[in-house]
């Protein structure tokens, strides 16, 4: 059975959107410190410092460096995906959904949306590495740090020249990502769509999805970086950038900020749920 696309209307996926995030405000609550405990209690037991500990470049990394590095990434990008999915299920399911007693499921599904989280990531480092690649070429064949210094006002700053093929290489693996973002919505509440699937329900909606989402995200983001360094300056604290070792007052900051840092993260489950609803994917026949 052919399936077909919906149009999206932007109005109604916002408020969608910030509906769900509202209306599972404690909800998010719980995820957001699920999402920041274990980084919170290696750190209070000290095994992190190895890898935090700041040193010069030069010198040699301490004793239980690179078991202190693997917590380290166990514990936020690692952990991060089986909270994905627990951000999913509640805004697809419900919070009655929210916690199953077999675990099993969350962790294959957590290591599917790996495979394919990587699988943008190298999308994203290949298209990278080609137009960086054609920049070079094109620069040094037709010579226009020699004949066109002033070539778009750009050719004077080789970063921001790298900076703006990487803003725009992202771009497009995010797009990439809005059109198979159906396939893993439905990995996280144990459906299975497939990723071709996905693509044709929203081959009409890519530019909808994209400013749908930049107008969700973009006030999020600002809010929660707003909201985290006021928090700082009442308090008189610098918890990200000091240069110092984080002490145990540090930990339980972070912990009392998660709520507001996992919220950028929370409301793209929230937009992505929305458009997993819109465009199709609950009345998606599961492929087999």
């Amino acid at each position: 059975m052919e399936q077909e696309c919906t149009k999206l209307c932007i109005n109604t996926s916002l408020t969608d959107a910030y509906k769900c995030l509202w209306h599972y405000k404690w909800n998010h609550l719980f995820i957001s410190v699920i999402a920041f405990l274990p980084f919170t209690l290696f750190g209070l037991l000290g095994l992190l410092d190895p890898f935090l500990l700041p040193r010069a470049s030069h010198e040699l990394v301490p004793d239980g460096y690179n078991l202190s590095f693997f917590l380290f990434i166990l514990s936020t990008y690692v952990w991060a995906i089986p909270c994905i999915i627990l951000w999913h299920r509640l805004y697809l399911l419900g919070p009655e959904h929210l916690l199953r007693r077999k675990i099993w499921p969350i962790l294959t599904r957590s290591f599917v949306i790996m495979t394919k989280v990587l699988f943008l990531v190298g999308l994203s480092a290949l298209l990278v590495i080609i137009s960086v690649g054609a920049l070079a070429f094109l620069i040094s064949y037709f010579d226009l740090n020699d004949s066109i210094s002033n070539f778009i006002e750009l050719t004077d700053s080789e970063f921001i020249r790298y900076v703006l093929i990487v803003s725009l290489s992202v771009i497009i693996t995010y797009l990439v990502f809005l059109r198979f973002s159906l396939a893993i919505c439905a990995r996280t509440i144990g459906k299975r769509i497939g990723l071709l699937t996905s693509w044709k329900l929203t081959e009409k909606n890519t530019v909808r999805m994209f400013f749908s989402f930049m107008i969700t995200f973009l006030p999020i983001l600002i809010l929660s970086f707003g909201s985290v360094y006021l928090y700082q300056r009442l308090l008189g604290i610098d918890l990200f950038y000091s240069g110092e070792l984080l002490g145990a007052s540090s930990y339980f900051h972070i912990l009392v900020l998660a709520p507001v840092i996992t919220l950028p993260l929370s409301v793209m489950c929230s937009q992505c749920a929305t458009f997993y609803r819109h465009c199709g994917g609950e009345d998606c026949d599961q492929d087999k």
